[in-house]
């Protein structure tokens, strides 16, 4: 039998007690354990770069979307997928991924990530980034080098591109994801809800408004490739 950290084991009882009354419960005890391995993976002994963990929640956020659209495709349920998501492929045989199934979690329904962060925003009375410039640009660059590139605020940098930061989706999915677990339709809110968290953590050196730019910068092109 794997062994299970006793702190995970403990996380699983909380969500075994509260599951009943709070569907999404898996989701945000995992956003708070995420969030605690992100830290620990980016600390440099002097604190955590508040632009690069945004950055990676950021594309994480968006790959849950695409992996949760990919999920459904293996279950009776989702079958309304098959054919929902497209495919572009590109001159260097790169595959690029869109369509409502990937669009709905990232962008549209209550939970999304979009309207999580825009809540946030709103509730500081931060402006918002223009989503639909993001989705143009991101769309518009497809197959050339400056997809997955963040256009990011003045004065701000990452210290990693969004296409490295997909290199975390897996070991985060089999050490917390799968451990809890969390439903499947549920990866991007416990990303979108680590996302909250960190913007709170982060605005005495980095605005809300800052971080939202960050975050859907890379997001929604994370949302277009498999890692």
């Amino acid at each position: 039998m794997d062994h299970i950290d006793p702190a995970l084991e403990s996380l699983r009882a909380q969500i075994r007690e509260q599951s009943a009354t709070d569907p999404h419960i898996a989701a945000k005890i995992a956003a708070q354990a995420i969030l605690e391995k992100i830290f620990a993976v980016l600390n440099d002994g002097k604190g955590v770069h508040a632009e690069s963990a945004l950055a990676l929640l950021g594309s994480l956020a968006g790959q849950a979307c695409l992996q949760e659209a990919f999920a459904r495709l293996t279950t009776e349920a989702g079958q309304d997928v098959v054919g929902a998501i497209m495919t572009v492929t590109d001159t260097e045989g790169r595959t690029y991924y869109y369509g409502d199934p990937i669009n709905r979690p990232l962008l549209e329904d209550r939970y999304s990530v979009w309207s999580l962060l825009a809540g946030t925003l709103q509730a500081y009375g931060a402006k918002l980034p223009d989503i639909q410039d993001i989705i143009t640009h991101v769309t518009a660059s497809i197959g050339k080098p400056a997809f997955g590139i963040p256009r990011l605020p003045a004065n701000r940098q990452i210290r990693f591109q969004p296409r490295e930061c997909l290199q975390l989706w897996q070991p985060l999915k089999t050490e917390i994801i799968d451990i809890l677990p969390v439903p499947a339709n549920d990866w991007h809110l416990a990303y979108a809800l680590a996302i909250q968290n960190l913007i709170e953590q982060a605005k005495g050196t980095l605005s809300p408004a800052e971080a939202g730019i960050i975050v859907m910068e890379c997001a929604v092109p994370m949302s277009k490739i498999s890692e």
